[in-house]
Protein backbone atom coordinates (compact mmCIF):
# COMPACT_ATOMS: atom_id res chain seq x y z
CA UNK A 1 0.00 0.00 0.00
CA UNK A 2 2.74 2.56 1.11
CA UNK A 3 5.86 3.26 -1.39
CA UNK A 4 8.92 0.84 -0.56
CA UNK A 5 11.81 2.20 0.62
CA UNK A 6 13.60 1.08 -3.00
CA UNK A 7 11.23 3.62 -4.26
CA UNK A 8 13.07 6.92 -2.29
CA UNK A 9 10.40 7.49 -0.25
CA UNK A 10 10.42 6.83 3.35
CA UNK A 11 7.37 5.46 5.64
CA UNK A 12 7.53 9.00 7.78
CA UNK A 13 7.01 11.04 4.33
CA UNK A 14 3.94 9.31 3.77
CA UNK A 15 2.93 9.82 7.68
CA UNK A 16 3.70 13.33 6.93
CA UNK A 17 1.51 13.46 3.66
CA UNK A 18 -0.94 11.74 5.36
CA UNK A 19 -0.87 14.34 8.31
CA UNK A 20 -0.79 17.34 6.30
CA UNK A 21 -4.04 16.03 4.27
CA UNK A 22 -5.63 15.64 7.73
CA UNK A 23 -5.65 19.38 8.05
CA UNK A 24 -8.03 19.59 4.96
CA UNK A 25 -10.69 17.93 8.00
CA UNK A 26 -10.50 20.92 10.05
CA UNK A 27 -9.79 23.85 7.75
CA UNK A 28 -13.67 24.98 6.91
CA UNK A 29 -14.36 26.41 4.08
CA UNK A 30 -14.11 30.28 3.94
CA UNK A 31 -17.46 31.14 1.96
CA UNK A 32 -19.44 29.63 4.35
CA UNK A 33 -17.30 30.88 7.63
CA UNK A 34 -18.32 34.46 6.21
CA UNK A 35 -21.42 33.78 5.31
CA UNK A 36 -21.90 32.36 9.24
CA UNK A 37 -23.36 29.26 7.81
CA UNK A 38 -23.46 27.10 11.06
CA UNK A 39 -21.64 23.51 11.27
CA UNK A 40 -19.51 24.95 8.09
CA UNK A 41 -18.33 22.41 5.53
CA UNK A 42 -14.69 21.42 5.64
CA UNK A 43 -12.48 21.29 2.40
CA UNK A 44 -12.17 17.67 3.25
CA UNK A 45 -16.18 17.22 3.19
CA UNK A 46 -16.39 19.31 -0.11
CA UNK A 47 -13.57 16.76 -1.52
CA UNK A 48 -15.18 13.86 -0.33
CA UNK A 49 -18.60 14.73 -1.45
CA UNK A 50 -17.37 16.54 -5.45
CA UNK A 51 -15.58 12.81 -5.63
CA UNK A 52 -18.78 11.31 -4.64
CA UNK A 53 -21.08 13.07 -6.95
CA UNK A 54 -18.26 12.44 -9.85
CA UNK A 55 -18.26 8.68 -8.93
CA UNK A 56 -22.56 8.39 -9.35
CA UNK A 57 -22.53 10.92 -12.28
CA UNK A 58 -24.20 9.40 -15.20
CA UNK A 59 -21.91 8.23 -17.73
CA UNK A 60 -21.58 10.99 -20.51
CA UNK A 61 -19.90 10.49 -23.76
CA UNK A 62 -15.68 11.80 -24.09
CA UNK A 63 -16.03 12.17 -20.03
CA UNK A 64 -13.44 9.62 -17.98
CA UNK A 65 -15.11 9.30 -14.86
CA UNK A 66 -11.81 7.79 -13.33
CA UNK A 67 -10.11 11.52 -14.25
CA UNK A 68 -13.07 13.31 -12.80
CA UNK A 69 -13.17 11.17 -9.07
CA UNK A 70 -9.59 12.16 -9.14
CA UNK A 71 -9.81 15.75 -9.86
CA UNK A 72 -12.51 16.16 -7.29
CA UNK A 73 -10.40 14.23 -4.82
CA UNK A 74 -7.04 16.32 -5.35
CA UNK A 75 -8.35 19.19 -6.80
CA UNK A 76 -7.87 21.28 -3.09
CA UNK A 77 -5.39 18.91 -2.14
CA UNK A 78 -2.32 22.08 -1.80
CA UNK A 79 -5.26 23.85 0.71
CA UNK A 80 -3.60 21.59 3.61
CA UNK A 81 -0.93 24.01 3.87
CA UNK A 82 -2.26 26.96 2.18
CA UNK A 83 -5.57 27.24 3.51
CA UNK A 84 -8.98 27.88 1.61
CA UNK A 85 -8.39 31.43 -0.28
CA UNK A 86 -11.17 33.06 -2.17
CA UNK A 87 -11.24 36.06 -4.23
CA UNK A 88 -11.85 38.09 -1.25
CA UNK A 89 -9.19 37.03 0.65
CA UNK A 90 -6.46 40.16 -1.22
CA UNK A 91 -4.48 37.66 -2.34
CA UNK A 92 -3.93 38.30 -6.18
CA UNK A 93 -4.83 35.28 -8.47
CA UNK A 94 -0.85 34.61 -9.40
CA UNK A 95 -0.03 34.38 -5.88
CA UNK A 96 -2.55 32.12 -4.79
CA UNK A 97 -1.48 29.90 -7.98
CA UNK A 98 2.09 30.53 -6.75
CA UNK A 99 1.47 29.69 -3.00
CA UNK A 100 -0.56 26.47 -4.45
CA UNK A 101 2.00 25.19 -6.67
CA UNK A 102 4.39 25.39 -3.77
CA UNK A 103 2.53 23.56 -1.74
CA UNK A 104 1.54 20.95 -3.81
CA UNK A 105 5.77 20.36 -4.54
CA UNK A 106 6.14 20.02 -1.24
CA UNK A 107 3.23 17.45 -1.01
CA UNK A 108 4.81 15.90 -4.46
CA UNK A 109 8.18 15.72 -2.22
CA UNK A 110 6.79 14.02 0.51
CA UNK A 111 5.40 11.10 -1.54
CA UNK A 112 8.35 10.48 -3.81
CA UNK A 113 8.85 13.42 -6.08
CA UNK A 114 7.90 13.59 -9.81
CA UNK A 115 7.05 10.20 -9.94
CA UNK A 116 4.55 9.41 -7.06
CA UNK A 117 3.33 12.93 -7.21
CA UNK A 118 2.70 13.89 -10.75
CA UNK A 119 -1.23 12.32 -10.43
CA UNK A 120 -1.58 15.42 -8.40
CA UNK A 121 0.65 17.94 -10.34
CA UNK A 122 -1.48 17.03 -13.47
CA UNK A 123 -5.03 17.15 -12.10
CA UNK A 124 -4.51 20.16 -10.41
CA UNK A 125 -2.78 21.82 -13.82
CA UNK A 126 -6.09 21.08 -15.65
CA UNK A 127 -8.28 22.79 -13.10
CA UNK A 128 -6.40 26.08 -13.25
Amino acid sequence: MFPSSSSGVSPSSVVDFLALCRNLKTTKRTGWVRRGVCGPESVADHMYRMGIMALIAPDIPGINRDRCVKMAIVHDIAEAIVGDITPFDGVSKSEKSRMEKEALDHMCKLLGGESRGEIYRQTCKTID
